[in-house]
């Protein structure tokens, strides 16, 4: 998405950014769908629809952290790369999404040294052999946290009952994707994890979207 990504080259250079959140479509759409949930946090949303780990590093090899110092980065990314098998794409092997998650974060920590880096758990997706795949991924990266610059975040058991299967009121029809309500939900579990960084959140903006349906 060349565009987008120049697009977003062209707003880190616009002002102060405090926090940048990395990832695909699911991050995407905080500012396609609810916006001013983090308004007033300065955030540089990295989300492109589509993207996989290899996109991210092309993407931070290409600029898309230059010249900033964010106090916070976020990362949720890899979902795309544990899709199941369609036409020519195969899914790609848990490990070698943990390999490339690993090769982001080495990224980040080499242009943004002083910032912190929180690595969100993949939320839990179908079909049940992708949603495997998501869960053998997630067992890996708590490996990343060396609890002074990158820590692992798992915010899955905010979408999930308790039989550990999704909500169905928060996610779309294609069992990947939240609607409104999901994301309400993550935005309360973000709320503390954001305050706690100075960051300002409304965790309400997407409940009044939830509250519309």
């Amino acid at each position: 998405m060349p565009k987008l990504h120049e697009a977003k080259l062209a707003e880190a250079k616009a002002g102060k950014i405090d926090w940048v959140m990395i990832g695909d479509s699911i991050t995407h759409a905080w500012g396609r769908d609810y916006k001013g949930t983090f308004a007033g946090s300065n955030l540089l949303n990295l989300g492109f629809p589509g993207d996989g780990t290899e996109h991210v590093l092309w993407r931070i090899q290409h600029g898309a952290l230059d010249g900033i110092s964010p106090r916070l980065v976020t990362l949720l990314i890899g979902t795309n790369n544990l899709r199941p098998a369609k036409g020519l794409h195969t899914p790609d092997r848990p490990e070698d999404v943990f390999a490339g998650i690993q090769a982001i974060v080495a990224e980040v920590r080499t242009r943004l040294p002083e910032s912190k880096l929180m690595v969100f758990s993949i939320f839990a997706r179908g079909p049940q052999a992708a949603n495997d795949r998501v869960m053998a991924l997630n067992a890996m990266l708590p490996q990343l946290t060396d609890h002074e610059h990158v820590f692992h975040v798992d915010l899955n058991a905010t979408l999930l009952d308790d039989q550990g299967q999704q909500i169905e009121a928060y996610y779309s029809k294609d069992g990947v994707h939240l609607i409104a309500a999901g994301y309400a939900a993550w935005a309360k579990a973000l709320q503390p994890l954001l305050e706690e960084k100075g960051l300002k959140i409304d965790p309400n903006v997407p409940a009044r979207q939830a509250n519309k349906h």
